[in-house]
């Protein structure tokens, strides 16, 4: 089923399962249209085939770095690309700066109170034409 051509689409990266389908679950009940992946290795394609608006991933994962992968979606779209939200359990100032220097704008802290996250995705909708 397509979504809505006004809903935000949210891509979440995180290996740990719990936190995946927690959030997921949050987001689409406040109407976002949300993918979900357990596995870094396939953001790439995801990017390419779900066309987010936003991609909350996180930093540390078994089978890929989310700074790598930051750095990998900003070389290839751009500021045409999606916002990127780094959510992870690691938030001492070196880790925020390493975020904003692979291309995140936004660096969420675990754990987050999640009425709050989710403003913070809302207030991130890009342009229109995105």
């Amino acid at each position: 089923m397509d979504p809505p051509s006004e809903a935000l689409r949210v891509l979440i990266v995180d290996d740990d399962r719990d936190t995946l389908l927690t959030l997921g679950l949050l987001c689409r009940e406040a109407g976002m249209y949300v993918h979900l992946l357990r596995q870094g290795t396939r953001v790439m394609e995801a990017v390419g085939t779900f066309g987010p608006h936003i991609i909350v991933l996180d930093l540390v994962m078994p089978d890929s770095s989310g700074l790598e992968l930051a750095e990998q979606i900003h070389r290839r779209y751009g500021e045409a690309g999606p916002v990127l939200v780094a959510i992870t359990a690691y938030s001492s100032d070196s880790d925020r700066r390493l975020a904003k220097a692979a291309g995140f704008q936004e660096f969420i802290a675990k754990p987050y109170d999640p009425q709050a996250l989710l403003q913070r995705l809302a207030a991130l909708r890009p342009p229109k034409n995105r």
